[in-house]
């Protein structure tokens, strides 16, 4: 069944750029002994790659050409780890960031328009479904890396070396899927951002609401294995369980979406998970007990459920077939910007002022979007 194939390709490529995402800070820091600065500019220059990724398929692709970018994303993906495994040293290092940005710039929107044009399954359902597919490998993947790291006695090159065969097993998948699912017959005009969709007020809502949380979900994944060990003196295996807890709750709340789509209650729920934002980077960044650690990642894990599947049902609704890969591609690059610019000013203020000072200035740009969300909503966006 396609839509199965398109959800398992999710699920693989996720749980691997997850761990890579998840595990880029400690390999950078502890493994090649470079500086927090160093790592978030790394994380940075991946950010800004797969911004510039998005910006290119939403400028030259038509829909039907993007399911062939992902099997180069999927594949990009695998060497991206092998560069950064065999060479470890900063020149591979920053090699594979460009690489790894490169390729989820291209999957990720490629993977989310896919799912807004499942034949037979409303739109609705069907981004909530791929939502799932999402969280439950965000879940699963760092528990799973948790027990490598135990097995292999704390090694970070086994580890991510163990995720190498997912997004190839995935680009198998999309091959399968390319050939049974159908491209929209309406057209669309290359190379052009129509006004109907820079204007979309549905969009404008949906990039704020992600960047809202895009900010701290970045400062978590590049981070949080390095705030765990040195605010929280957890151990690597620990911290991979504290992600688990995260995505756990995370796929909890997509869940509840798949049962009970938003409908119109999306506005409501973008507002209740930016608070719900503001509650978790408190509890992270005052915590001190393992415990909290794990009590701020469940809170936390609840605004990650329900805003990037709520932003992308307001997208999907409110775009046409032909508009949607587009629209996406400007949400996509737009959020990205979060993974430009967070990683490196936070790298920058964890050398000098440390991790537990970084967590909470990340209260600063959420407050000031919160605000702007509340606005858009009030204006009935």
């Amino acid at each position: 069944m396609p839509f199965a194939a398109l959800l398992l390709a999710t699920a693989f490529f996720r749980s691997t750029q997850n761990a890579v995402q998840t595990t880029i800070g400690p390999f950078g820091h502890i493994l090649l002994k470079l500086s927090p600065t160093i790592v978030g500019f790394s994380i940075t220059l991946a950010g800004a790659v797969g911004a510039l990724a998005n910006l290119w398929l939403a400028r030259r692709l038509q829909s039907v050409r993007l399911r062939r970018m992902a099997l180069v994303g999927l594949v990009g993906t695998s060497f991206a780890i092998v560069v950064a495994v065999a060479g470890s040293s900063l020149p591979t290092y920053l090699i594979s960031a460009v690489i790894f940005g490169a390729a989820g710039g291209l999957v990720m929107t490629v993977l989310a328009t896919l799912a807004g044009q499942v034949p037979g399954v409303a739109k609705g359902r069907s981004i909530s479904a791929y939502t799932v597919a999402l969280s439950a490998s965000l879940a699963l993947g760092p528990f799973a890396e948790s027990l490598i790291l135990r097995v292999s006695g704390g090694s970070l090159k086994v580890a991510i070396l163990a995720f190498l065969p997912l997004p190839l097993a995935g680009a198998a998948l999309i091959a399968f899927v390319v050939s049974q699912v159908k491209p929209s017959t309406e057209t669309e005009k290359e190379g052009s951002f129509p006004a109907h969709i820079r204007d979309n007020p549905h969009l404008r809502q949906a990039i704020v609401a992600l960047l809202l949380y895009q900010i701290p979900f970045v400062a978590i994944t590049s981070f949080g294995a390095l705030i765990a060990h040195f605010s929280y003196g957890a151990s690597a295996s620990l911290a991979q369980l504290s992600f688990s807890v995260f995505f756990a709750v995370s796929l909890g709340a997509r869940s509840l979406l798949v049962w009970k789509p938003p409908g119109p209650r999306g506005g409501l729920l973008l507002r209740v998970a930016a608070f719900v934002t503001l509650t978790g980077i408190v509890v992270l960044g005052f915590g001190h007990s393992y415990i909290w650690l794990l009590v701020a990642m469940a809170i936390l894990g609840v605004p990650h459920g329900l805003v990037f599947p709520v932003s992308l049902s307001l997208v999907a609704k409110s775009s046409s077939s032909a508009d949607l890969a587009k629209a996406n591609a400007v949400l996509f690059a737009t959020t990205s910007g979060a993974s430009v610019v967070t990683p490196l000013v936070f790298g920058v203020v964890a050398t000098y002022l440390g991790y537990r000072v970084m967590s909470l200035l990340t209260l600063i740009p959420v407050v000031v979007l919160t605000v702007i969300l509340l606005r858009l909503d009030m204006s009935k966006a």
